[in-house]
């Protein structure tokens, strides 16, 4: 093992060595939105006639090594008018600054440039989607407002997890799989109103990463992706405010410079007020009431040319109460703090303090049940990452972090005592355990020539367990605790070192069409406990321990890309394969809430997935959109479920085909629809009850996941009109959306309950959430 981790380190820095051809001089720079004065990622800067180029990064800045004299650069990215630059090359490097202008409404009828528009076949990168706003405002708005995760869901290769939840699955991975990012902070939640919104406010958006794999050796903590969501952070030219109104949500966003446009301030909210919509929710959930409310701020300050500041803010909260028997509170705050800095037109570095908390709470009293249970995760991290560009063929990045990690397991209040005699255990103090999360990083990026490029990384992490805990042992036959090992507080036990090896390939076979291979692999070092089937957020995270080994997952996957007509239309079909170790379940009848025994609730084994995903998408002219299926399979091996054998892991989902189309009827009116279809989720019926002393218990045949809920497909509209003079130029901006979500008012299965019938026979009944829900909402800018 050490013999190969030396080689594959030997390799990676051998790449870094670079011997130049002919002499070069060097431009960097940064790229910005002309209107708004932000930084744009992705935007492509070529150069035809050497077939060269670079792509800015996360902070909209670049670097080319170009022969000297004289060279045409040509500036596109999607939704704003090509640029084509002409600058002089000197032996001295110099900085060259951009501004691209948005396409006009006339323009986009005829064109819609995208950012190169072949990105998709020449860039390195694969299982990898950028959406930054102005594609997101393409998708159907519902309920009057755009959003992140339900944009992602439409993307081939993920699922949203079941109706009325944010949460979702990425190529058969677990919804806790998925590593959320909000401005680096961490979010272990992201819904409100039952997942019909998510955490992320459009207003403040500006634009969102999907990693599917080839995951980036920076990122780590999860096994199958990342969402990495970053709030705007330019100075904008003067005070602006956006929002909405609407039947369900109202928003508002203010902007402004300060300390002679050294300072920009943003400040934004978003609630609602449910009510007018309740009529149309399931029968199930009328005589119900739901209410959120998020806010963000962020403050930029540039020090000098070279120094940057960030301070960003968020916190939400979410309650939902069913017929006053069930109330349901949850929502996360986090917070980051970021310095970046320039030491030259090479180097760059970015120092980060985060936060992050989440809390959720449930309330039943519904007899014979009456109690409460509390949970949640804080967490806190120092991150220090550094970029160097040798020369346009070779890229380096490397950093650490370094953090803590507290999870609250739970904290019970039963007041009736139905619910521990039903658990069997006996009501205790809050469960807390703590942990501390550490990392090292490098990344190289080589491109030898115009066709060949290739990418390799390595990320050690460490996970260390610490006290104050009683750590109790269980044997590995009947899970009976055998000791209880105490740990005082601060004590350090149960160190977890794993080498994370990341390498990636492209190979361009012509103008049109490239080949990708990826191969990565992910630790996992914290989990969801969790039983439902259901859209509800009981989340109660729990850490690895020497009862739990930390999750592991390989991930195998290539793909072709092809172009078609002037790059207008874009094709993909990629192929993957993962292999999972120490993959968790729980077993039958589990107990997962406010209880110091939930590792001996825990089944351990292997899982693997694999698929097909396609992809044909128009870029360009009136009528753009895409249509995605996708191939899937994902099963779990746990000894001690389903009987030892192969089962299906509960994100086994078939088949998933989804349609989504936007129609400029004119400058002034746009019509948008998104038809979705999914195969049924998984999941276990009993097939017999009992009850005593009046509690029931459900009775399985040992066999895990061998039913299914009915096939999940739904049709959303959006009819958006543009109101004002659209021919002048004009500070207020405004526009009208009317939308339908499930416009065919389908019964899409969110849980099953079972009743004993009539005959002694148990009878189902298919909950669901939502028929046809109309919205009207007026959105703004000034």
């Amino acid at each position: 093992m050490r013999r190969r981790l030396f080689l594959f380190l030997l390799l990676l820095f051998s790449l870094t060595i670079n011997v130049f051809s002919q002499q070069k001089g060097q431009i960097t720079g940064v790229i910005k939105d002309a209107e708004t004065g932000e930084t744009l990622i992705g935007v492509s800067i070529y150069v035809e006639k050497l077939h060269v180029g670079t792509t800015t990064d996360e902070r909209g800045r670049y670097a080319l090594d170009l022969p000297l004299g004289e060279q045409v650069l040509r500036v596109s990215y999607i939704g704003y008018s090509t640029l084509n630059k002409t600058v002089s090359v000197g032996s001295k490097p110099q900085t060259v600054n951009m501004k691209l202008k948005p396409e006009s409404e006339q323009l986009s009828e005829v064109e819609v440039t995208s950012e190169r528009k072949d990105r998709n076949v020449s860039a390195m990168a694969m299982s990898v989607q950028t959406l930054d706003m102005i594609t997101i405002k393409k998708i159907p708005a519902l309920m009057g407002e755009v959003d992140v995760i339900k944009s992602i869901t439409l993307l081939p290769g993920v699922q949203s997890a079941s109706e009325g939840s944010s949460g979702f699955s990425v190529r058969g991975g677990a919804t806790d799989h998925n590593l959320i990012l909000l401005d680096g902070a961490p979010i272990y939640n992201a819904s409100h109103f039952l997942g019909f919104f998510s955490v992320f406010n459009n207003d403040v958006v500006k634009d969102a990463t999907l990693y599917k794999g080839d995951i980036p050796a920076n990122f780590g903590g999860r096994l199958s992706s990342v969402l990495d969501v970053t709030v705007k952070d330019e100075m904008p030219k003067r005070f602006g405010m956006q929002g909405g109104v609407g039947l369900v949500t109202s928003r508002l966003m203010l902007e402004a410079p300060l300390n002679d446009h050294k300072t920009s301030v943003m400040a934004a909210g978003r609630t609602t007020y449910a009510g007018l919509v309740l009529p149309f929710l399931g029968d199930d959930l009328k005589n119900s009431s739901i209410y959120f409310y998020d806010l963000n701020a962020k403050v930029t300050h540039a020090i000098d040319g070279k120094n940057r500041i960030f301070a960003s803010v968020y916190h939400g909260h979410d309650e939902f109460n069913m017929q006053k028997m069930i109330g349901l509170g949850y929502g996360n705050s986090s917070a980051t703090l970021r310095w970046s800095h320039i030491f030259s037109d090479r180097l760059t570095s970015n120092l980060a303090l985060i936060g992050s908390r989440y809390r959720y709470s449930i309330d039943i009293d519904y007899s014979p049940y009456d109690f409460s249970i509390k949970a949640g995760t804080d967490a806190a991290s120092l991150s220090y990452d550094m970029a160097m560009h040798w020369s346009d063929e070779n890229v380096t990045k490397m950093g650490l972090t370094t953090g803590y990690q507290s999870y609250l397991q739970g904290e019970m209040d039963d007041r009736g005592g139905a619910l521990s005699q039903y658990l069997q255990i006996d009501q205790s103090e809050a469960v807390a355990r703590k942990g501390l999360e550490h990392a090292l990083y490098i990344t190289h990026d080589y491109t030898p020539t115009p066709r060949l490029s290739f990418r390799a990384g390595l990320r050690l992490s460490c996970f260390q367990n610490i006290g104050q805990e009683d750590l109790y042992v269980f044997d590995n036959v009947y899970y009976t605790v055998t000791d209880t090992l105490h740990y005082g507080a601060g004590e350090v036990f149960n160190t977890s070192i794993n080498p994370e090896p990341r390498v990636a390939a492209m190979y361009r076979i012509d103008e049109q069409s490239s080949v990708k291979a990826s191969y990565s692999r992910t630790a996992q070092y914290a989990q969801v406990a969790s039983a439902a089937t259901g859209g509800l957020p009981f989340d109660v995270w729990f850490p690895t321990s020497p009862n739990v080994k930390p999750q592991k997952c390989d991930q195998f996957a290539v793909g072709y890309f092809r172009n078609f007509n002037d790059d207008a239309i874009e094709t993909s079909v990629e192929l993957y394969y993962k292999d999972m170790k120490n993959v968790i379940d729980f077993k039958d009848n589990a107990i997962t809430y406010g209880y110091l025994l939930i590792d001996g609730e825990l089944r351990v084994g292997k899982g693997r997935s694999y698929g097909a995903e396609f992809l044909v998408r128009k870029n360009v002219g009136k009528f753009t959109g895409w249509i995605s299926y996708t191939y899937s399979r994902s099963f779990r091996t746990i000894e001690g479920i389903s009987q030892g054998k192969e089962y299906r892991s509960p994100y086994d989902r078939p088949h998933n085909l989804v349609l989504v189309a936007n129609y400029d009827v004119s400058p002034r009116i746009s019509l948008a629809a998104n038809w979705i279809y999914n195969t049924g989720q998984p999941v276990t019926f009993p097939y017999g009850q009992y009850t005593i002393n009046g509690v029931t218990y459900a009775v399985y045949n040992g066999k895990r996941n061998e039913s299914r809920y009915p096939d999940y497909h739904r049709l959303d509209l959006s009819f958006t009109c543009k109101l004002g003079d659209l021919k002048k130029e004009r500070r207020w901006e405004h526009e009208l959306n009317v939308s339908v979500y499930n416009a065919y008012a389908r019964h899409n299965t969110w849980a099953v309950t079972f009743e004993q019938g009539k005959d002694g026979n148990i009878e189902t009944k298919n909950m669901y959430l939502f028929s046809a829900v109309p919205s009207i909402s007026y959105n703004f800018k000034f």
